[in-house]
């Protein structure tokens, strides 16, 4: 019988109900101080400044700290003085419950007006962690950043790939078709300036979904280039066009050398046409690698200085929560000697 009367006695020391009315302190005076810290924000935000966000974020965190440090100290005297006894532990379930619950409300109230209301219990319930999310956000958006950086530089590069078609006689036509080189063929510099284009698109895209590699890309595309330019632009033997012509039509030998003339002045000018192409292209791929290694190392800066942001903002919410897990349970403590002392007057 006494083991039984010593158990009941212990679970009527925990008074929840004098938890719960704590609770509902820290939430009420959490709903009014995040009502005055969004007026303080729009007094706060300056849509004429370069930069119309400049000190809300610092002036929240400090106003979120204070509020949580304040609603706690409230919650723990309330559930103390209710209570009546073990006031240090009865704050501490305030704290403790408080975070529970809150965590549960924001998951519930995510939305709509609710939200404003809910901006400081979000930091009470989840402070430390919140910030520390939110820094690792910072830092995949700074990556995402770049990402998009890396599009917009190189994605505005294009490159002509349409050659000059000059007209190619159908006898001359069907007999370098016959002739099976692939280098005398009219359509293999336009396929060769088609393969480029197809290259700069395939790396652009590389380089928005891998940009710390795009030093790596970048040089590989430009091999590739040059390879393609050696092997489109190199020269084309005169003596090979006059005998696949030859071999493969019903041509005179006068009749040959006036086709060969004709096709070798066009190949020539298309050549020159691709190598011009070619050579500008090369000018804006050198000039984007200089804009975005600028554009990068800014944006590597930004995210650098936001993770740094998001860990001092942590810290200060995890000395802030534990601050007022203490002041909740002391104030609990102040709690019940006051109801003490009333009983006792």
């Amino acid at each position: 019988m006494e083991r039984v009367r010593f158990t009941d006695d212990i679970k009527r020391r925990v008074s929840w109900g004098s938890i719960f009315g704590g609770v509902v302190t820290v939430l009420a005076i959490s709903i009014l101080f995040s009502i005055l810290a969004s007026s303080i924000g729009m007094f706060k935000f300056d849509p004429t400044s370069s930069d119309p966000t400049s000190g809300i974020g610092t002036t929240f965190g400090i106003w979120t700290a204070i509020s949580l440090i304040i609603s706690m100290a409230a919650g723990g005297f309330v559930a103390g003085k209710l209570a009546g006894a073990d006031g240090f532990i009865h704050g501490f379930l305030v704290w403790a419950t408080s975070m529970i619950v809150t965590v549960i409300m924001i998951g519930m109230l995510a939305v709509g007006a609710v939200k404003t209301t809910a901006n400081v219990l979000g930091a009470v319930s989840s402070a430390a962690g919140s910030v520390i999310s939110a820094a690792g956000s910072a830092v995949g958006s700074g990556v995402s950043a770049v990402a998009d950086q890396a599009q917009n530089v190189f994605g505005d590069i294009d490159f002509s790939n349409d050659m000059s078609r000059g007209e190619v006689r159908r006898d001359v036509r069907e007999a370098l078709r016959k002739s099976g080189v692939r280098e005398l063929q009219p359509e293999y510099l336009q396929r060769q300036m088609d393969g480029v284009r197809s290259d700069l698109r395939r790396s652009v895209q590389r380089l928005a979904k891998n940009p710390n590699d795009a030093d790596q890309i970048i040089t590989n595309f430009l091999d590739k280039l040059q390879t393609r330019a050696d092997r489109a632009f190199q020269n084309v033997d005169r003596a090979d066009i006059t005998r696949a012509i030859a071999n493969n039509s019903n041509m005179t030998q006068a009749e040959v050398e006036r086709a060969v003339d004709e096709y070798s002045t066009l190949i020539n000018n298309a050549v020159e046409q691709g190598k011009e192409q070619v050579e500008s292209l090369k000018q804006n791929i050198e000039e984007a690698k200089q804009e975005w290694e600028v554009m990068k190392q800014d944006a590597l800066e930004a995210t650098d200085k936001a993770a740094n942001a998001g860990g001092r903002s942590a810290l200060i919410a995890f000395f802030a929560m534990l601050i007022a897990a203490a002041l909740s349970a002391f104030a609990g403590y102040y709690g019940t000697g006051k109801t003490q002392e009333g009983y006792e007057a």
